[in-house]
């Protein structure tokens, strides 16, 4: 159950978001974790459990795919990717997930730009989905971006060069060290400019540049409603904070929307 001011602040963020007309979700690991899939980051994360990542992973791809490949088919990753894995490839979809999906619905939400690569807000159903750092569902040429399907979590022989162009395939998630696709970056860029209410969930919005969309909604003129148990680096740039998890969250503020959008008619 929410305390009496978080209450008063999810009917805040109704009222935001039902008075919107173009708004924006834009989610980070933290609206997964009640999926099951741990965090990066923070005390109990992967990184600081297993170790981290290696922050040259995409110059060591492009200089020998080969060995990147074979060190992949003889499962010799990092453990944070070997758990990472395991944990997406059972997780489904929790109540956050669905209430994001019920606000598209209504109309309220045009978006979600994720940082996700678990495909959890499309299971949902969700439709408007921009993956801005890749999906475990895809491969992708790196020399002309084209995205063709992943046919399994871990794959038992390396994959063909590009179909299109014979350029350098990999998993379609974003390594360290690579940039963001052009064409997903542009189209999350265009969505940020046209929005004119923002939430933002699960994400400490530091990683850049997913992390600075919110803010450059914020110096655009949107309002920003955040929703997280802990503060976060934009706290204090939102109008409203929701000091809460997804799963307990979003169901409730689609509530109040869909009673606001009942009203009004």
């Amino acid at each position: 159950m929410l305390m009496a001011d978080q209450t008063g602040s999810i009917g805040l963020a109704a009222g935001l978001l039902a008075a919107s007309r173009h708004a924006v979700a834009m989610t980070g690991a933290g609206v997964s974790v009640e999926s099951g899939i741990p965090t990066f980051r923070g005390d109990d994360g992967l990184w600081a459990r297993l170790g981290g990542p290696d922050h040259d992973q995409y110059q060591r791809f492009l200089a020998d795919p080969q060995a990147y490949w074979k060190r992949e088919l003889e499962r010799s990753v990092e453990p944070y990717v070997v758990e990472l894995r395991k944990t997406v490839a059972v997780a489904g979809p929790n109540n956050g997930h669905r209430a994001l999906a019920r606000l598209e619905a209504l109309g309220v939400l045009q978006t979600v730009i994720t940082q996700n690569i678990d495909g959890l807000h499309q299971s949902a159903g969700s439709r408007q989905v921009l993956e801005i750092h890749g999906s475990r569902y895809k491969m992708r040429c790196v020399d002309c971006g084209d995205r063709t399907p992943r046919e399994d979590l871990f794959l038992s022989k390396a994959p063909s060069p590009c179909a299109r162009c014979g350029g350098r395939v990999k998993f379609d998630s974003v390594l360290f060290g690579e940039p963001i696709p052009r064409a997903v970056l542009e189209d999350a860029r265009a969505e940020t400019d046209r929005a004119d209410c923002v939430l933002v969930v699960g994400t400490s919005a530091t990683v850049r540049p997913a992390g600075g969309l919110p803010r450059i909604a914020r110096a655009n003129g949107a309002r920003l409603i955040e929703v997280n148990p802990n503060s976060t680096g934009i706290t204090s740039l939102c109008d409203v904070a929701i000091c809460e998890t997804a799963a307990i969250a979003l169901p409730l503020l689609a509530d109040a929307v869909s009673e606001r959008l009942r009203k009004r008619g």
